[in-house]
């Protein structure tokens, strides 16, 4: 097949959406012919970016008349169905979530009436299809989940691992020993329960042992989150290290003792999937993640992790000392388990399978 494929989040930008288009986009070029319009910069900037990928996009299928017409994610629907319109080719949409709740009236007003009228719908989780089909009454989204490449897994010797976390932590290594790793990648948005986790349930555990909880990513809950820390008196426990480099973060999800999605519910904000969970869990992290939304469909409880009530504190700390103390799965347990069933060549097969079904139909 000819796919075009468009997407606004790509690197060099980072994120989840970023690194799920990348790397679908390298697993389908590997078996199609795949030309990418894309956007790697600033989502601040899509008002004038959103038109100009319509026109790089429409001169692309004009030249080259793909077979499929596919956009990484909801946003797109109105440049989708032009297309389709124009060109007279399928569409298919991958809706990761928040496209199916975002509450914003402009948004509401334009959008949904266009993702219906995409040829195909994909979600990345099964709790996004029924919100999908909850917001979309009509539709029938294809579910496929996000995958995971071996990128991550760091092989060196696990002392270099703590020498470069350490520098990054501007403490020594010797220091950095002392302690239990949790890790925590993403956007510190609400619903991510970075804010609850460290108000809640960290003051428990740094009274049971030593505990050094490292955050990474940014977000408007950021001055939240350090007026917690400084009010639990907890400056030591705690180290919110901004966005950091793939370097840093690679060596993060290989040292840390457990990964943590402590998500919460909040209204309009949901979890599509949790692909930071599937990198850790790559690198052999057992992760303690809310039994939330899309969580369940990337970590499956007693396999690459364990699923927990969302904000049910005294269950996230009996877990967490447990695994501390005694840790019941096994790093290469974790990483065989996630790596066999969430691989992207696995998922893109299954893009690339639903494709072909729509040409043979049209």
């Amino acid at each position: 097949m000819h796919i075009l494929f468009i997407t606004r989040k790509y690197p060099p930008s980072t994120g989840g959406m970023e690194n799920a288009a990348f790397e679908l986009y390298t697993a389908l070029s590997a078996v199609n012919d795949v030309t990418l319009v894309k956007w790697g910069g600033a989502n601040k900037l899509l008002p004038i970016v959103y038109p100009w990928l319509f026109v790089q996009a429409l001169a692309s299928a004009i030249r080259r008349r793909p077979d499929i017409i596919y956009l990484q994610d909801g946003i797109m629907a109105p440049l989708g169905w032009l297309l389709k319109l124009l060109v007279r080719r399928p569409t298919v949409m991958t809706i990761h979530g928040k496209e199916a709740t975002y509450a914003n009236p402009l948004y509401q007003m334009i959008v949904p009436r266009f993702v219906v009228k995409q040829t195909l719908l994909v979600t990345v989780s099964n709790e996004t299809k029924r919100i999908v089909q909850k917001a979309f009454p009509g539709t029938n989204p294809l579910v496929i989940f996000n995958g995971v490449t071996d990128g991550f897994y760091a092989p060196e010797r696990r002392d270099a691992q703590y020498e470069a976390v350490a520098a990054a932590l501007n403490m020594p290594a010797t220091e950095l020993k002392h302690y239990k790793i949790l890790h925590t990648n993403g956007r510190l948005v609400r619903r991510k329960g970075v804010l609850w986790f460290v108000d809640e349930v960290l003051p428990k555990l740094v009274a049971e042992r030593p505990v050094l909880y490292v955050v990474s990513g940014t977000g408007k809950d950021q001055e939240l989150i350090e007026t917690a820390i400084a009010d639990r008196g907890m400056q030591k426990q705690v180290r919110l290290l901004g966005r950091v480099s793939g370097d840093v973060l690679r060596n993060l999800y290989n040292v840390a003792d457990l990964f943590v999605m402590p998500n919460i519910p909040v209204a309009n904000d949901m979890e599509g999937f949790g692909l930071v969970a599937l990198e850790a869990a790559s690198c052999g992290t057992p992760v303690i993640a809310s039994k939330l939304e899309g969580i369940p469909d990337a970590i499956i409880d007693g396999y690459n992790g364990f699923l927990l009530e969302p904000l049910n504190v005294a269950e996230y700390v009996r877990v967490i000392l447990r695994e501390l103390n005694q840790p019941t799965l096994n790093p290469q347990t974790v990483r065989d388990f996630t790596l066999k069933h969430y691989a992207w060549t696995e998922m893109a097969r299954q893009y690339d399978a639903a494709m072909q079904h729509l040409l043979v139909r049209r």
